[in-house]
């Protein structure tokens, strides 16, 4: 259902280790644990205990804190399937995969992904981590795979750059037999380039609590197949920066509760849809924030769905596109409260 809509001006007054811990505002805990040293062609490990090891490829089958360094053009980390209670730590790691993904966490798997405290963390793929398109048996199509059924937090007061350039940069799974499937993001700095497909994909649920994000993708910069929550009442929220995607966040619910967002997107900036669901109620929800976005060809919010704006700071843009408005929804519109500047100029809204 499209709108004619030229400039639209409302105004109403209407966790495993402690440094990621949800209540927990940075790290304070010394690094400890398992340590583990990679290099080219050669990784060490200061226990062998709950860990495998075959040439650069490093497998984990116990809970644990895990300290993982060094730098390996070829290397990978695997936690084996079912396992729980392992905490990641990155302590200065820079981490390439040539053939499959640089970080795997098994089905039903619980892991959380450390950056510790003042650390800058490196993981990177190759084209073949795409078994679409390189036949590659040994692909994930991601460089962080979170596999069905895992629950999986990134956290920590450092810093992590994921170059993906087989497919995704983060994939999270379905919730199956294996166990429910959660991806969490909170207080990180995240930087992803994923020129192929998405940035973060997330098949189940995606939550996004707080941090800073610097997303660039091919497709989707944040895509979850069903719930996206975005921030948490009376939080700041993260900060996320959307340089370059096609669509920026999309799910078949979308709820902005509290963050800083920037999008420029090709496509939508905000889609509430799912076309692999039928008879879903789908939601747009924008409780709180400030959220600026631009989009060159689509929409800048659209749900397939209701859209409803009742709290923040909202300026979008969309440009020259016919049938492409600021706000669109197939069900209804509706702004209770926050301020909201829409604004466009095609000829068709």
């Amino acid at each position: 259902m499209k709108r004619t809509t030229i400039i639209l001006v409302l105004v109403l007054t209407l966790s495993l280790l402690s440094g990621c811990a949800a209540d927990q505002k940075e790290n304070t805990a010394a690094v400890s644990g398992t340590e583990i040293q990679f290099s080219d062609g050669k990784l060490t490990a200061s226990s062998t205990g709950g860990v495998t090891i075959d040439g650069t490829a490093l497998t984990i089958t116990a809970p644990g804190t895990y300290v993982l360094s060094g730098n390996c053009t070829d290397g990978s980390v695997t936690v084996e399937k079912g396992t729980d209670g392992v905490t990641l730590v990155l302590n200065g790691l820079t981490l390439t995969s040539e053939t499959t993904a640089p970080i795997v966490c098994g089905k039903g798997s619980e892991v959380t992904i450390e950056a510790a405290t003042g650390t800058e963390n490196t993981l990177t793929d190759t084209e073949s981590n795409n078994d679409d398109e390189s036949g590659n048996a040994d692909a994930e199509n991601a460089v962080i795979k979170c596999k069905d059924g895992s629950q999986v937090v990134l956290c920590g007061a450092g810093t992590l750059n994921v170059q993906a350039n087989g497919k995704n940069g983060i994939k999270s799974g379905a919730t199956t037999e294996d166990g429910e499937a959660s991806l969490t993001i909170r207080d990180l700095t995240l930087n992803i380039d994923a020129p192929v497909n998405d940035a973060v994909n997330a098949e189940a649920a995606l939550e996004v609590e707080s941090g800073t994000l610097t997303l660039s993708a091919g497709d989707d910069a944040l895509h979850c197949g069903y719930t996206l929550n975005i921030g948490a009442g009376g939080t700041d929220g993260p900060s996320v920066t959307v340089t370059s995607c096609n669509e920026g966040l999309e799910g078949a619910t979308v709820n902005v509760f509290s963050s800083s967002i920037s999008i420029q997107s090709t496509d939508d900036c905000i889609n509430a849809a799912n076309a692999d669901l039928s008879g879903y109620s789908y939601e747009l929800n924008i409780f709180g924030g400030t959220i600026t976005a631009r989009s060159d060809n689509g929409d800048g919010f659209d749900s397939n769905g209701d859209l409803t704006i009742s709290g923040g700071y909202v300026t979008v843009w969309t440009a020259n596109a016919a049938d492409n408005e600021p706000l669109d929804a197939d069900g209804t519109v509706s702004v209770s409260g926050g301020t909201v500047l829409a604004a466009g100029g095609s000829g068709g809204m």
